[in-house]
Order: structure tokens, then sequence, then C-alpha cells
């Protein structure tokens, strides 16, 4: 039950952040921008992959999982942040 309740938020998600790239970005480069934006993503999963890995084993022993949430969590405010200097509306050509 819970595994269908995130995919389907996981696809809603995924679905929004394609379409305000499209919206966000200039009509005549509205693909470059989507390539961009999912190189990111892959990027971004690549590293926090590698980045969670080499946390949890090198801290395990003493703090467990909490270690890889914290940093998630610092992670998340630090996207935050730079998501706050966003364009409050997107810029559509005229």
């Amino acid at each position: 039950g819970g595994l269908i309740v995130f995919a389907f938020i996981f696809a809603i998600n995924s679905s929004v952040h394609s379409y305000l790239i499209v919206l966000y970005s200039g009509k005549d480069k509205a693909a470059m921008d989507l390539g961009f934006y999912y190189m990111a993503n892959a990027m971004g999963r690549l590293v926090g992959t590698i980045l969670s890995g080499a946390i949890y084993q090198a801290t395990e022993e003493y703090f467990g999982l909490s270690v890889c949430l914290w940093t998630a969590s610092g992670f998340m405010v630090l996207a935050g942040i730079v998501a706050w200097w966003l364009e409050p509306e997107p810029i559509l050509p005229k």
C-alpha cells in the first residue's frame, strides 16, 4: 500500500518538475533546459548515492542511519535556500 502511494506521489512530482522546467525556459531552448535538468538530476542521484554510502560507512558504528538523514536534511535546506532566489513567476516570451 505504502509503495503505491509513494510511486503515485513520485510520478506526480516528476511531471510537475518537467512542466516547471519547460515553463521557466525560453521557447527556443526548452529542450536544452529540460536536458540540463535531467542531467543535473542524474548527477545529484549519483553524488547522493556515493555520499550517503560513504557517510553511512564512516558513521554507522556510532550513529547508524541518523547521520545520513541529517545530511539529507541539510541538503534539502540548502536546496530551499537556492530556490528562494528563483523568479516568483516564469518569464514568458512576449
